[in-house]
């Protein structure tokens, strides 16, 4: 009898899981990456943007290894990750690591400095708009909707770096600027990373793509780091860059492969829409960002844009799908 009664707590405690985990999975996840505009911007009050990088990716880089060790080691013969590389792959490491972590993470930081959490969140949210130019531009078929998606969304950045300029503000328009660059650059690195992804297990790739791209990364900030007042860094301070090193990448991946492998990868894409509606909310509760009515329309083109294109194809179609935003 007791061994019923467990056996029945246990597959209604696994349904219910099953039943809405999925769902809240996502919503966390879309919580820790619009969270990481609104820490990053925070932490600029006590840190330089290339001082905060310097020290995030340098126990980010650590922290990867780390992992791949302790995976290597309790995975078992078949399913751990292995730690070593062909070499015929260590350029396309390379590239994927300058792409998918030096170029981004600088029109990260140095964009979000320029401007608001919410416009870089916006802005960076284009990702999947810039893989589809990329794979058109390689050959593969694109569908009408993704090019009537990017018309849609291109008219919304338009019209909402045209109410920045309407308020003169120059420096948030070359913060905009990065703040595209860092997609393009995202954008890349979903494409060249895609053999990496099929042929070594995740711990693998992560670890050297993100050393990869964190050697050249650590040299630019370098004299940052070196310039930065370190003593006088809050405990404050301390916690956003461990809070940053940990849950927006780590946690937050864990908990979105698992909603993927329930929802499936369309499903779940759908939620990462989100991110810009929150980081705009918090933005605006934290650092009073205000929101007129042409900021406001081109926004909503933006994120009209990125539904058309990620709307399910037609059964007699072809579907592409799109590499998701990472907001490491």
């Amino acid at each position: 009898m007791n061994i019923e009664k467990t056996a029945h707590t246990r597959v209604g405690r696994d349904g219910i899981i099953n039943s809405v985990g999925p769902e809240l999975s996502q919503l966390i996840v879309v919580g820790l990456w619009a969270s990481t505009f609104i820490v990053t911007k925070h932490a600029f009050a006590e840190l330089a943007p290339l001082a905060f990088t310097f020290v995030r990716f340098v126990l980010m880089t650590m922290l990867a290894f780390v992992v791949l060790a302790v995976r290597g080691r309790r995975g078992g013969a078949r399913s751990a990750p292995s730690p070593w590389l062909s070499w015929r792959e260590l350029p396309r490491f390379m590239l994927a690591g300058l792409t998918g972590y030096t170029l981004y993470q600088l029109g990260f930081v140095l964009g979000l400095e320029l401007t608001s959490p919410f416009a870089s969140s916006l802005l960076i949210a284009m990702v999947p708009l810039c893989t589809m130019v990329i794979l058109a531009v390689r050959g593969e078929p694109t569908p009408a909707r993704g090019w009537a998606g990017l018309g849609v969304a291109l008219a919304g950045v338009v019209i909402f770096l045209a109410d920045q300029w309407e308020h003169g503000a120059a420096g948030s328009l070359i913060g905009a600027a990065l703040s595209v660059g860092a997609a393009i650059s995202f954008a890349l690195y979903g494409v060249v990373n895609r053999p990496l992804v099929r042929d070594y297990a995740p711990e693998t790739y992560t670890a050297y793509t993100l050393l990869a791209g964190s050697v050249p990364l650590l040299a630019i900030s370098a004299p940052a780091a070196l310039a930065q007042d370190w003593s006088a860094v809050s405990a404050l301070g301390w916690l956003e860059i461990v809070y940053m090193v940990v849950l927006p990448v780590y946690v937050a991946y864990m908990l979105w492969n698992w909603a993927i492998a329930r929802r499936g990868a369309a499903a779940a894409s759908s939620f990462s829409l989100l991110v810009p509606v929150l980081s705009g909310s918090l933005s605006v509760w934290l650092f009073h960002e205000s929101f007129g009515a042409l900021k406001l329309l081109g926004a909503a083109l933006v994120l009209a844009g990125l539904i058309i294109i990620r709307a399910p194809a037609r059964p007699r179609g072809p579907e592409m799908e799109m590499e998701q935003t990472s907001h490491a």
